[in-house]
């Protein structure tokens, strides 16, 4: 035998060692593999097409947006919040007005809810009020708004939208919600002659021994007079050769005084009375010192009538803007 021959069979024999010894640990594997199955544990399988994997039904955190465990409000799932209807009135609202705006709300659920209710300025988006309802029962509700934000000042003229929230801020499902518009407009004045009017003397007007320190309204005596700020009445009372009956009313958040003179004697306002901008407060009259029925109007400054305020010359301007919207 040549050294040739002797040197290859070594290494021939080696190479079917090695082939024997992989064939025969695949066949352990495979048994391992089927024993381990058998044993009930989950075993991890290459899916081919049209094999199907569990989806994760873990539910996501927070409280927005839609959730299948139905607890934060969302849009979906059995406890979730429904508004079922809504709407608010009326559509033109005054700051501490005879009617204030209304929202009234339907919502449906299974059980008591955390929520809350805003108010928002459509202009900017800026909430500007909350109410905070803990425990609402599903069923009907309503809430009241005078005009005041969140820190009790008169908001500013515009347009302001109610809204409901969850207390963590989403959305409820108002996909069937049924209702009008839930918008109202505010103002913060009203015209205070309610009928057909004209503008006669204005600030600065002369008069024996003194100017014109308001704005006369020609109207038809008997003609209904309402605040046009509601607030405390400072005054009510009569001067003959002046004012004949008149009413101060310190105007609500505002610290002006606002003055109604020539007024008809009964029906008026009394002393101490608080009233709401647009409650009836007189009549237009003829009384005191006046030519024609008509209402003396005017705006008095900080801190007020007489007690170190003055007439306000821009008096003409506000109520052309209050006669505009009201």
């Amino acid at each position: 035998m040549s050294r040739r021959t002797d040197g290859t069979r070594p290494g021939a024999a080696r190479r079917k060692g090695v082939i024997a010894l992989v064939a025969a640990a695949a066949t352990m594997a495979a048994t391992a593999g089927l024993a381990f199955a058998q044993d009930g544990t989950t075993t991890t399988t290459t899916p081919t097409q049209g094999t199907t994997t569990t989806p994760d039904t873990t539910p996501a955190k927070g409280g927005g947006g839609t959730s299948t465990s139905g607890g934060g409000g969302g849009k979906s799932g059995g406890g979730s919040v429904r508004l079922k209807a809504e709407s608010a009135g009326p559509s033109k609202v005054f700051f501490y007005g005879k009617n204030r705006a209304t929202y009234r709300y339907t919502i449906s659920g299974d059980r008591p809810r955390n929520m809350k209710i805003q108010l928002v300025n459509r202009q900017n988006w800026r909430v500007i009020k909350v109410w905070r309802k803990d425990d609402l029962e599903p069923g009907s509700h309503k809430v009241t708004w005078s005009g005041n934000n969140r820190h009790g000042k008169a908001a500013k003229k515009g347009t302001y939208l109610f809204r409901i929230r969850t207390k963590r801020g989403a959305d409820v499902d108002r996909s069937r919600t049924k209702g009008d518009d839930r918008s109202v407009s505010f103002f913060p004045d009203k015209f205070p002659l309610r009928g057909k009017h004209s503008y006669g003397d204005g600030y600065g007007a002369p008069r024996a021994g003194h100017v014109h320190q308001g704005q006369d309204i020609l109207a038809d005596c008997g003609k209904r007079i309402v605040a046009a700020r509601g607030g405390r009445v400072q005054y009510s009372g009569y001067q003959a050769g002046g004012a004949g009956y008149y009413i101060v009313i310190d105007g609500k958040s505002t610290g002006h005084d606002y003055v109604y003179m020539h007024l008809q004697r009964g029906q008026r306002a009394k002393q101490g009375q608080r009233v709401r901008t647009g409650e009836q407060i007189g009549k237009v009259g003829d009384t005191g010192d006046a030519s024609g029925c008509h209402l003396h109007f005017e705006l008095w400054s900080k801190p007020g009538w007489y007690s170190g305020g003055h007439a306000m010359r821009t008096v003409t301007k506000y109520l052309r803007q209050w006669d505009h919207w009201s």
